[in-house]
């Protein structure tokens, strides 16, 4: 069929059909020199903090998630932990409010699946026993 068209066509049925698988990417010039990145690499060992981050990206002209996907391929960014939740609250793991209903139970056997329940459940399980201590209290 392709023949046909391209018959019919003049030959432009193929050229038109393959005109995008022709091109090729420019790589003349990187996204980052190598002076670059050794001034990423250098200012962001002295201090692994995200305002370093955003601060190498204005330098740069870059966004800093540019920024921080160069630092991540070389090896060098550190990931933040998260002090609260996105709603404001302390960061708790799932272990802990295993290791506080274990505590609030009162018991030292270990209860290693409880830890695969989600935490909205672990956290009314953690509230159901607290008021139920309470009340006995």
């Amino acid at each position: 069929m392709k023949k046909v068209l391209d018959i019919i066509t003049f030959g432009l049925y193929n050229t038109r059909i393959n005109k995008n698988k022709t091109k090729e990417k420019n790589m003349e010039s990187p996204n980052y020199t190598s002076e670059m990145v050794e001034a990423m690499v250098a200012t962001y060992s002295d201090a692994p903090t995200p305002a370093t981050v955003a601060a190498l990206a204005e330098e740069f002209d870059k966004k800093p998630a540019s920024i921080r996907a160069k630092l991540v391929s070389l090896g060098v960014y550190k990931a933040q932990k998260r002090v609260v939740t996105k709603r404001g609250e302390p960061v708790v793991t799932k272990n802990e409010l295993a290791e506080q209903i274990q505590a609030a139970l009162g018991t030292d056997l270990a209860l290693p699946s409880l830890v695969k329940v989600t935490k909205n459940d672990l956290h009314t399980l953690l509230a159901i026993i607290e008021v139920k201590v309470q009340g006995l209290n």
